[in-house]
């Protein structure tokens, strides 16, 4: 399997305990990484020609892929927008086109890189790590991190239109919402630590199917509201 984002947060802690007993591969920015993964790859999900060398690479090391986590995920404060206000209007157009590119591009690119892979996997799934924020129903009331509202909803329809696209071949993609999370980016008054919404999707995910592909799901396993 492959997560990204091993280096800090969920995804390190997912990486963690999927490695405990499955062949795991992740990836950071630096390519480094002290957990004991089967390998961690080298990409910036803001750069097309590090996703396609990363995939590249794995390839060329494993005949297939059963499970891809896209788990690596920013909000525009990440390229240096204020805490607040982070309205409609308050970000920067270039701060939405660097949070796009490593919310919905990069997760976009690194699945049609592994493509060959995942066809190859054994009941393989891909798993859009999204948030409660791109709900329509919920982002409408909660909160004013307009720009990464608007990520999240672009990669739930992504995730959506790779579902219907992917399921003839086997593959599934579901959409997931980890909670909100005691990250870096949820911060210390999230009501989940990262131990428990990891715990809870690796429960989560090992127990989907392709009947499941298309499916917007809380950390939990139950239906998000759209």
């Amino acid at each position: 399997m492959v997560i990204t984002g091993v280096g800090r947060g969920l995804g390190r802690a997912l990486a963690q305990r999927w490695a405990e007993r499955d062949e795991v591969w992740g990836t950071t920015r630096t390519g480094t990484t002290d957990l004991p993964l089967a390998g961690c790859l080298c990409i910036d999900l803001a750069d097309e020609g590090s996703i396609v060398a990363g995939a590249a690479a794995l390839r060329a090391s494993v005949p297939g892929v059963d499970l891809l986590v896209n788990c690596a995920g920013v909000d525009a404060r990440a390229f240096g927008a204020p805490e607040d206000p982070r309205g409609p209007f308050d970000v920067p157009a270039h701060m939405w086109k660097a949070l796009f590119d490593v919310n919905v591009v990069g997760p976009m690119v690194f699945t049609r890189e592994l493509l060959p892979l995942l066809r190859n996997g054994s009941q393989p799934l891909v798993v859009n790590v999204s948030s409660q924020l791109g709900s329509m129903q919920v982002a409408a009331t909660k909160g004013r991190d307009t720009s990464y509202c608007v990520s999240k909803a672009a990669l739930n329809m992504f995730s959506v239109k790779a579902a219907a696209e992917l399921r003839p071949a086997g593959v599934g993609v579901v959409m997931l919402h980890p909670g909100w999370v005691q990250t870096d980016m949820g911060g210390r008054s999230a009501p989940l630590t990262i131990a428990e919404s990891a715990d809870a999707i690796v429960a989560t995910v090992d127990a989907l199917t392709l009947a499941d592909s298309g499916r917007f799901i809380r950390w939990d396993g139950t239906d998000h509201p759209w």
